[in-house]
């Protein structure tokens, strides 16, 4: 057999890394999250893995629109005045 074996199944190859602890899995060990694959006892313990980063609130989109909209309308009346 070539490659890295299961850590828990000797005879079968191991198809990734448990993102927790690092031990090599198979198809049958690797448990798939959100956050990556993990073994069972990862899995099962929230301290292994890591935390889900959240994306940012929206309302830091709509501030940075609203400057941008800001500063568009000043230019533009800048624009006139001149």
């Amino acid at each position: 057999m070539n490659g890295i074996a299961c850590a828990h199944h000797a005879d079968r190859l191991a198809l990734g890394y448990c993102a927790g602890c690092g031990k090599p899995l198979c198809s049958t060990c690797l448990v798939r999250l959100s956050a990556g694959n993990y073994c069972e006892a990862c899995a099962r313990t929230p301290g292994h893995r890591p935390v889900e980063r959240r994306a940012p609130p929206r309302s830091r989109l709509w501030v940075v629109v609203g400057a941008a909209a800001a500063a568009a309308a000043v230019i533009l009346l800048a624009a006139r005045l001149l």
